[in-house]
This record gives C-alpha cells, structure tokens and sequence, in this order.
C-alpha cells in the first residue's frame, strides 16, 4: 500500500519548507481578509452612488433585482478586478517583491522553486490562473468572476464553479497541510514555493 502511495503522489514535492504552516495560514487570513475588503470596496461605493442606499451590497446581481441597468455590474465587476489586480499582482511585483501584504506581515514570500525572484510571468499564472481560476473559493474576487461571467453569458455558472472551486481548495488545502514542501496547487501550476523572507 505503501509503495503504491508513493508511487501515485510521485510528483509531490517532498523538500521540507521553512516556512510553518501557522505562518502560512496567518498570511492567508491576512490576505482573504484585508484582499476582500479591497476588491470589494469598488462594488460597494457603485452600489452605494447608484442606489442611494446604505444597506450591505451583497453581489453584482443586486444591480439588475433593483431595476438598474446591467452596466452598473459590469463596472463594478471590472473594478474589483483591477483591485484585485492591484492587490495580488502589483503589489508582491513592485512593492513587496514576492510578498502580498499578509505575506510581507508575517515576512514569507513567494518564490521560484530554485529560490530564484518571481517574474512578472510566473505571479501572474501563480495569482490569476492558480488563485482565481482554479482555487476559486480561496480568495474573494472570484465571486465577482463568476458573477461577472454569468451576467455575460446568461447562463447561471456559480453552482458548478463553486463545486470545482472548492474541492480545489480543499485539495490545495490538504497539500498545504500534509506534505512537507507545504505547496499549494497554484505552487505546482506556477513552479513557485514560499519561504522564509529571510531565506
């Protein structure tokens, strides 16, 4: 059973990491928290100047129940994107090389696999394929994705999304969890790995 075990997980990276799973996990929070409250900060203020209303903003549908125009989510949608962007790209790019806030906080940051600076290239498939595609419940701008893709399409994609997004995460969570190299699936999809800030 042993060997077939290992032999199935072959390509799970078994390098110890430095970096503790608590620190790991409090950059996360750090992250999902302080990520979400700024990617939704655009939908909030359309919402609030669109309709005069300060009542909690709940999603880009809001906009079309409320009898306003469909433009309205797509702004808001667009917006929280370039947040977001701002937030998980620009930021561990120019500012914090390697590092989001939560990451810069707790002083890990995201690497090549041999150790070398992130480029552009690879944060991008790392935070945009990896995070908002593929681990969609991971971080809050992917709810705006998929709303957005919906108001597009028509076709109602949250429900099948939502599953795949969480067995995703959940999957890169139990990777995160109980491998040594503490990698997540958007480690693997982007040859990256985190570490110590100091290492």
């Amino acid at each position: 059973m042993h060997k077939s075990w290992k032999k199935l997980t072959s390509w799970v990276d078994r390098n110890p990491s430095n970096v503790s799973i608590s620190k790991r996990l409090l950059a996360y929070i750090i992250d999902w928290c302080l990520g979400g409250i700024i990617t939704g900060f655009p939908a909030v203020l359309i919402y609030s100047a669109v309709t005069k209303k300060g009542d909690m903003f709940s999603n880009l549908y809001v906009f079309a129940s409320l009898g306003y125009s469909n433009g309205w989510a797509y702004l808001a949608g667009s917006l929280c994107f370039i947040a977001a962007l701002i937030y998980y790209i620009y930021i561990p790019y120019k500012k914090y090389h390697g590092q989001t806030i939560g990451k810069h906080l707790v002083k890990i940051k995201i690497v090549k696999k041999d150790y070398s600076d992130i480029d552009l290239k690879t944060l991008l498939i790392r935070q945009i394929i990896g995070l908002m595609v593929i681990e969609g419940t991971a971080i809050v701008i992917t709810s705006y994705l998929i709303q957005l893709l919906t108001l597009v399409t028509g076709f109602y994609f949250e429900y099948y999304l939502g599953i795949a997004g969480r067995i995703l995460t959940i999957a890169s969570g139990i990777l995160v969890l109980s491998t040594l190299s503490h990698r997540a699936i958007h480690d693997y999809i982007s040859g990256t790995t985190v570490v110590s800030e100091n290492a």
